[in-house]
């Protein structure tokens, strides 16, 4: 890294003399390198016959009302991985017994390092650091706490979730963005703008369709329809949906249908389900079952051993060894709420205030059994969720779903209830993803958090803003065994 050798006592200003600064991670010894032999200044012989350079300038150094000079007081000091150790050490050693420890942070803990850092962030640079100066403290942050890096599909370096330096997100940018609330509008060096919504990360490919296709699926179309459910019948069936595929996937994709429009074209998602995990297959080829062989396999285990290590269990739940699955995949699905909870950030259509209690209602509500499903698509929605502005698809369960219980698809705006087969929550939490999907419906905004992460179990590119919650999470489940 090359650096201007400021000194502050040095009353003309001529030629700037530029050293390399090597910061030894063993102390606090500091090496200078003259990086242009052709404005060096005269050297003078010391003891030993080491040559001792004399520097002869300095370099002004601009600084508002709230940031200090970085040759101020300051020295070299940069917020290096060597750095933030001492600082960690010093001010919250804590940090660094629990990752010891438990090879994780905590939520609290983790909190505490950003609120750590940030403060001696603000302390030497002011409420408004360089871009390099937050990018080099995430990337220390990684360094020291190796197991909180996260790569997806190698479109990242593992930081970002602290500081991205592309989209100015991350928890450094967010405690900032804090601290800044309280300073005087003079003090604010921007003033709040509006943000462009950020096109989907995830990208399918539309084939266009010739006249001749379009009067051949029009005719496949109609042959579905009128061809009865059955399990003779299957083979017709999807042989019908295959041929009508890219016809279906241009329409959906071009005119925006709703889900009434779609079931009512395609009745056979409605009366067998099973077809919509073929549609998901042919627009992400070989990541159909990848939610059903990790979800309880893995994720729901470490998601246990997450709330375990946050002291987040419920007393009333039963023990591990007494837990049977069905109990396990619901209390992580509540975890995963909890952990990846509704943000105010990003407010668009559809969003309305939620609580963190109330936000396992836009994905799953549960119902006593002997309830009717005519009935789930009577009344108004706020009376039957409890919660204001639940428009999104998700799941009724009839039962408890720590027992058997039967689920339902219920898009109650269109009017669409979709009973899924004698399956598990597992199941019918993929049944639902995919069906999102296939029929091109939106995330419910108070939930995109928790979509997003399913989006990582399917192996997906996590589309819209990578939230820094997700990719921590993503990164704490991923350093436990």
């Amino acid at each position: 890294m090359e650096y201007i050798d400021v000194d502050m006592n040095e009353e003309e200003l001529k030629d700037l003399d530029r050293y390399h600064i090597f910061l030894s991670t063993q102390g606090t010894q500091v090496e200078c390198v003259e990086a242009n032999q052709n404005q060096a200044q005269p050297h003078t012989e010391g003891a030993g016959g080491q040559w001792e350079t004399e520097p002869s300038a300095s370099e002004a150094c601009q600084s508002g009302p709230l940031e200090k000079c970085q040759g101020e007081n300051d020295g070299v000091h940069r917020f290096d991985a060597a750095n933030l150790v001492v600082l960690i050490n010093n001010k919250a050693p804590s940090v660094l017994a629990e990752y010891e420890k438990s090879g994780t942070l905590s939520l609290a803990s983790r909190k505490l390092l950003v609120r750590t850092g940030v403060s001696d962030l603000v302390e030497r640079r002011g409420f408004y650091p360089s871009n390099a100066d937050k990018l080099m403290l995430a990337k220390s942050i990684t360094t020291i706490f190796p197991s909180l890096k996260i790569k997806i599909q190698e479109a990242n370096e593992g930081f970002e979730h602290f500081y991205d330096p592309v989209s100015h997100c991350g928890f450094i940018e967010l405690k900032l963005r804090n601290l800044r609330r309280n300073l005087h509008e003079d003090q604010r060096r921007y003033r709040k703008r509006g943000k462009s919504s950020e096109a989907s990360g995830v990208a399918i490919t539309l084939q266009a369709i010739s006249e001749g296709e379009e009067e051949s699926a029009k005719d496949w179309i109609t042959a579905t329809k009128r061809i009865r459910p059955s399990p003779e019948n299957l083979t017709s069936i999807k042989m019908g949906m295959q041929k009508t595929f890219n016809n279906r996937r241009f329409w959906i994709s071009s005119q925006s249908p709703t889900v009434e429009e779609i079931l009512q074209e395609y009745p056979r998602f409605v009366d067998m389900p099973y077809l919509i995990d073929a549609e998901f297959a042919r627009m992400f080829p070989g990541k159909e079952d990848l939610f059903l062989r990790k979800w309880e396999g893995h994720i729901v285990p470490k998601l246990l051993k997450v709330a375990t290590l946050e002291n987040e269990n419920d007393p009333s739940e039963p023990s591990v060894g007494e837990e049977i699955d069905e109990s396990r995949c619901f209390r992580a699905l509540k975890l995963l709420t909890r952990y990846l909870p509704p943000t105010a950030s990003g407010r668009s259509k559809g969003w309305t205030k939620c609580s963190v209690k109330s936000a396992l209602s836009y994905i799953l509500e549960v119902k006593p059994t002997g309830t009717s499903i005519p009935s789930l698509l009577q009344g108004s929605l706020e009376a039957a969720a409890g919660a204001a502005g639940v428009h999104q698809p998700k799941l009724v369960c009839i039962g408890h779903p720590s027992t058997t219980a039967q689920y339902i698809i219920v898009a109650r705006n269109d009017k669409v209830a979709i009973p899924l087969q004698d399956e598990g929550l597992t199941c019918a939490l993929d049944k639902l993803f995919k069906m999102l999907w296939v029929c091109n419906v939106a995330y419910p905004v108070q939930l995109e958090s928790v979509y997003s992460f399913f989006e990582h179990v399917y192996d997906m590119p996590i589309s819209g803003a990578k939230r820094s919650k997700v990719l921590e999470l993503i990164a704490k489940l991923q350093a436990l065994v």
